[in-house]
């Protein structure tokens, strides 16, 4: 009998799985399938190469970066009461006056559901280390559902009550993300200013455009001015030659 085949990169194809499931209502329909298409021709071709899977993942963070952080901040601000109030409803007893005493200490579980790397899933965080395991699978499985009532909640304002708000957001993350990307085109033709340090700064802007993605660390706006006036600063006597 002849095994299946394991795709070698499972564990990345689930990170682009999670990616497209979690993407905003708002996010393009037609996209949204054209990488769901993407992500099962990878499941299919045990033979993908990583770099095309990597890829796929930035290029999806950029294409949904503007829709993601606006919904992050919808959430942020009518997300958090509501997912609170709907996980104290499916607590009982005594773990429930131990996850108050954990909030009131000034614990945080982590309210954005965003993909974890691998790296960060290793480590253990002030929640894991507060309670038991039996604990924190109760919490957990109690999350799971406030994170859905919540969800919704926040689906509705996006779509419907707080669309105008939404929308503005995105327009805003959109002109902030058109600004970000003239400071990497600045970057790239900085780099063909100098030979010697031309591999230093490609790496820097293959760091960089990889925080587009959803399982990226990301950046921002004054951390790409600073480092455009770093590279100015450290090219000036090519600059001037």
């Amino acid at each position: 009998m002849v095994k299946p085949t394991v795709h070698p990169y499972t564990y990345t194809l689930e990170l682009l799985k999670l990616a497209v499931f979690r993407l905003p209502p708002t996010f393009s329909k037609e996209k949204r399938r054209a990488y769901e298409k993407k992500l099962q021709q990878f499941l299919d071709k045990p033979s993908t190469k990583y770099t095309d899977i990597q890829k796929t993942i930035v290029s999806l963070g950029k294409d949904s970066w503007a829709y993601r952080k606006a919904y992050e901040d919808m959430y942020a601000r009518y997300g958090h009461s509501s997912e609170e109030a709907f996980l104290l409803e499916n607590l009982d007893g005594e773990i429930k006056e131990k996850y108050g005493r954990f909030i009131h200490e000034g614990g945080k579980i982590g309210y954005i559901p965003r993909v974890k790397s691998e790296e960060e899933q290793r480590q253990r965080s002030p929640f894991e280390r507060y309670f038991t395991a039996k604990e924190i699978f109760a919490v957990e499985q109690a999350l799971y559902v406030a994170r859905d009532y919540a969800r919704a909640e926040i689906e509705g304002l996006v779509t419907v009550q707080k669309r105008d708000e939404y929308r503005q957001l995105v327009r805003q993350y959109a002109e902030r993300q058109q600004k970000m990307a003239a400071k990497i085109d600045e970057l790239r033709r900085l780099a063909g200013v100098s030979k010697k340090w031309e591999p230093a700064i490609k790496d820097r802007i293959r760091t960089i455009e990889e925080g587009w993605s959803v399982v990226g660390l990301g950046t921002d706006l004054p951390e790409l001015e600073k480092e455009t006036e770093f590279w100015k600063g450290t090219l000036e006597s090519f600059l001037k030659a």
